[in-house]
């Protein structure tokens, strides 16, 4: 016989676990069940969370460009790019660059005026997910060297960057412009300030540094898999030493005296890791992505430039900052 089960019966039905009761019918089967829910978790609940933190963007309040700058929208992997351009003599190398995570243009407005004073163009851009261009995720400098790239096609096109190109990052953004010169022939200096050494290792000396976690917990490798799969990208390929390794344009290196993400020791792997010629300067108590407001910064830079046969500097002629 059948008999029609009102809706009392299916809520209480419910509230007995209904069909999957036997599932829970012993104390050894609640306690797996319980270990199917805090393993899930564990095992993906955490690696998700912590992937946001790897490909999670933040966006600093964006401005309007004003003189010398005047906007020059970009395209990269189909996303529209926000950048601002400071025309110069075409015939002196074109300088391109690039912010860290969680940064904007704005930052740079200062030292792109300075190379601009001094007769480059200039070329300042917001890397995907930050400021005002498009995107959601970040991935450290891998997908971002194609935002570099595409500055550098718009200067060429535009007949700005005959003699090539200076290209200049800091953090994220001096990671991107490593990985850009390795492809490009056109670039005659690469200046890198915070690089890291590799995404894998980055991840894993950041855990440490701020959530306490060692080297060995999985979390690790699994949060790197979910970022890869949320932002597309190859967390191998993402390697500043080994594209330093393919830099045939003179490097200059730059430490932040005080910083604990990228010490001395990680900015030496990329470094030493270059065939030369190169430089390494250390700006003293410089925070990280600090060192262009140290008072060596200046001298630094145009010294390396000079050395590097990019321009004639006379001694003491660093712009004031």
């Amino acid at each position: 016989r059948f008999r029609t089960m009102s809706t009392f019966d299916s809520c209480r039905g419910f509230g007995d676990y209904g069909l999957v009761r036997p599932l829970f019918a012993t104390r050894r089967a609640r306690w797996l069940a319980r270990l199917a829910l805090y393993g899930g978790f564990v095992l993906i609940g955490l690696p998700l969370a912590f992937s946001q933190v790897l490909v999670g963007t933040v966006r600093q309040p964006t401005t309007a460009a004003a003189p010398p700058w005047t906007e020059a929208p970009l395209e990269a992997d189909g996303l529209r790019l926000r950048s601002w351009i400071a025309r110069g003599d075409p015939w002196r190398p074109a300088v391109v660059v690039a912010h860290g995570v969680g940064d904007s243009l704005e930052s740079y407005r200062e030292l792109g005026e300075t190379f601009h004073r001094r007769g480059h163009t200039v070329l300042l851009v917001d890397l995907r997910g930050h400021g005002g261009s498009a995107g959601r995720v970040t991935t450290l400098g891998g997908a971002e060297r194609e935002d570099v790239r595409a500055g550098m096609r718009m200067l060429r096109a535009q007949g700005l960057a005959g003699p090539g190109f200076v290209l200049v990052g800091v953090s994220m953004g001096a990671v991107a412009v490593l990985r850009a010169a390795a492809a490009e022939p056109d670039v005659r200096a690469v200046i890198a300030e915070a690089p890291y050494d590799s995404y894998r290792e980055t991840v894993a000396r950041h855990a440490g540094l701020y959530y306490g976690l060692p080297r060995w917990l999985p979390l690790i490798p699994a949060a790197i898999a979910v970022a890869e799969w949320r932002a597309g990208f190859d967390a191998d390929e993402v390697d500043a030493v080994a594209a330093a390794r393919s830099v045939s344009a003179p490097l200059l290196a730059i430490v932040d005296g005080a910083d604990p993400r990228m010490p001395e020791a990680v900015v030496r792997r990329v470094f030493d890791a270059h065939p030369g010629p190169k430089r390494l300067w250390i700006a003293p108590g410089a925070p990280h992505a600090g060192a262009s407001h140290a008072p060596g910064y200046w001298p630094a830079v145009l010294g390396f430039q000079d050395a590097s046969g990019l321009e004639d500097v006379s001694a003491g002629s660093a712009p004031p900052r």
